[in-house]
């Protein structure tokens, strides 16, 4: 067989602090140029991706995989949309807009149905390097808590699908049958999260510098979080888990800091999330 010419999406990029993000389309974001090595496996190592749309107790399609109506660039944000189709009873899409002066990305998931559906989720996807280190908030469960517990995975152990639900009602979401269909998924059952925020640190730095991703989204959007830290080092959020209706719209944000500086990394994406959800929150 003769090589082809391979079609890609269209690129979008734009400077964040000293790196370069690009927009992939489906696959997501990647922020490059900041000296961390990429392995070349895995989707593109990208972030903030709908890996997966799920309901009715059943994984409805991998959207990152189905090619996408178009990628454009509308008011300064690359928007990704996806069109209805037979697995999927309605529009999806997710809006990139980039703030250079926090070196953040905000994104903005949404889905436009077009029939009911009965817990409805984004199952949004980061794949990084093994030089992140993973770390999530988690509650303090010990019999005398003491704030938020940064709970970090390890490289490579048995065991090491994990996820945190926000409450109860959130915990029944992960039992209704959804992760035993399409690809699978026996997640290990957590204490609650504290918030759904992450902090994968790289270990050697980034740009000359400390460095660290902040992952956030809110509470009333997320009901867990979850990640590996194996054959693929994945932080995921589990965005929605409530019933919509047909002609109903979601939006849910999110956003993604790079950070280059601090003195005690989780105080500053604590201080980093709350100033975010208030200002979204308004």
């Amino acid at each position: 067989m003769a090589f082809e010419k391979a079609v890609r999406e269209s690129v979008y990029q734009a400077e964040l602090g000293k790196g370069t993000t690009e927009i992939l389309g489906a696959a997501g974001l990647r922020l490059s140029g900041l000296g961390s090595f990429h392995l070349d496996e895995g989707p593109d190592f990208a972030w903030l991706n709908i890996y997966r749309t799920l309901a009715d107790g059943r994984q409805l399609e991998i959207t990152r995989e189905r090619e996408p109506l178009e990628v454009s660039l509308e008011d300064e944000a690359v928007i990704v949309r996806w069109a209805t189709c037979e697995s999927v009873g309605g529009s999806l899409s997710a809006r990139y807009t980039i703030n250079p002066d926090d070196s953040s990305v905000d994104v903005v998931f949404s889905a436009e149905l077009e029939q009911d559906y009965r817990l409805f989720e984004l199952f949004i996807a980061n794949y990084f390097t093994p030089y992140f280190t993973p770390r999530y908030a988690i509650k303090d469960n010990r019999t005398h808590p003491d704030g938020v517990f940064w709970y970090e995975k390890k490289w490579y152990v048995e065991f090491e699908n994990e996820s945190w639900a926000r409450d109860s009602a959130a915990e029944a979401i992960f039992a209704d049958g959804r992760w035993t269909d399409g690809h699978a998924l026996n997640w290990r059952r957590g204490p609650e999260y504290a918030y759904p925020l992450m902090t994968p640190q790289h270990r050697h730095g980034l740009a000359g510098a400390q460095g660290a991703i902040i992952l956030m989204a809110r509470p009333e959007d997320c009901y867990g979080i979850s990640g590996y830290n194996s054959y693929h080092n994945s932080q995921y959020f589990h965005l929605w888990g409530r019933d919509v209706m047909a002609g109903e719209r979601i939006d849910i944000p999110v956003r993604m800091v790079l950070l280059t500086e601090w003195d005690d990394l989780g105080d500053a994406a604590l201080a980093a999330y709350h100033s975010w959800t208030e200002a979204v929150s308004q």
